[in-house]
């Protein structure tokens, strides 16, 4: 996961127009689930190729074709970050009125949402919110669907919403202790980072590894091939220090990649020493270990 802006001026024509907040108006004031229509959540079209969505296109611009929780390169649903029509566990009809909302639809993988993990889960911190303020005329108050702003703020979600949580401030990385991958952990006191790797899953195995095969596998590999020239004397020490140095720089390069997956265990790694014993070193021999610690202390100076 990784903190987002996504401009209020991406939002598509549809759920801008005044037909759609028409439509709203009736759907909030009769609490009428079934008038919920995917047609304008998705605003879909046809292209050369494939029926596409031109809400998935705009929630694209902004997360770079990344799901929005595991933050890998996958083809998303459209998610709402508050489910729409039941709250699991909860006497709840479901967040009706902001089906159309901008702030509440988010880009998801089908395992992060579907495939046993969100779904309609959504536990809260804070006071629950039960229906929509509506204005004079039964009209709904659309600046209180915004999900950073009040009462829905004030629910204090278990869940992270990636343009409103600073997920640095939430969690830091560990190694499977059984061998499978980098696992994702919650360090906040109120335990919304556990929760959220909780309601979505985001230490299944297949993620596990996938954080190790597209962040350190590539580190791991450079770095043992540096060592493997040193073996016979193909580069002197100080080419090996200098093309370790070079190595750590492409992490920094890759840190700052926003378009790449995993981007928050990129910064986490080279984050501080710390981080960089904790993550990185493990995965290297242990004849190696003590050198390449030595040049990150020299280049992180």
């Amino acid at each position: 996961m990784r903190f987002v802006v996504k401009p209020e001026a991406n939002k598509t024509d549809k759920l801008k127009h005044q037909d759609t907040i028409n439509a709203l108006n009736v759907i909030a004031s009769t609490k009428n689930k079934d008038l919920i229509s995917d047609v304008i959540y998705r605003d879909s079209y046809q292209d050369i190729d494939e029926i596409r969505s031109r809400v998935e296109d705009q929630l694209a611009i902004t997360y770079l074709n990344k799901c929005a929780y595991c933050e890998r390169l996958e083809k998303a649903d459209i998610e709402h970050y508050r489910p729409k029509k039941s709250v699991k566990g909860e006497i709840h009809d479901g967040y009706y009125w902001l089906c159309y909302e901008w702030t509440n639809l988010l880009p998801s993988c089908v395992k992060c949402n579907r495939d046993g993990a969100k779904l309609t889960h959504f536990p809260i911190l804070g006071t629950r919110v039960l229906a929509p303020k509506l204005l004079r005329g039964r009209r709904i108050d659309l600046n209180c669907n915004k999900a950073f702003n009040k009462p829905l703020i004030d629910e204090i979600p278990y869940l992270l919403h990636p343009e409103i949580d600073n997920p640095q401030l939430f969690f830091e990385f560990e190694l499977d202790p059984s061998g499978e991958g980098i696992r994702l952990k919650g360090i906040d006191a109120d335990g919304r980072g556990v929760k959220t790797i909780e309601i979505c899953k985001l230490n299944r195995q297949e993620l596990r590894l996938h954080r190790q095969r597209e962040v350190m596998d590539p580190f791991v590999e450079s770095i043992e091939a540096i060592f493997a020239k040193r073996t016979i004397n193909e580069i002197d020490d100080n080419k090996l220090v200098t093309e370790i140095t070079n190595q750590l720089d492409v992490l920094k390069r890759n840190a700052s990649k926003v378009k790449k997956s995993h981007t928050l265990l990129r910064k986490y790694i080279i984050k501080d020493e710390k981080s960089f014993k904790s993550i990185v070193l493990p995965f290297l021999d242990k004849s190696i270990r003590p050198i390449l610690l030595a040049a990150y202390r020299n280049w992180a100076k």
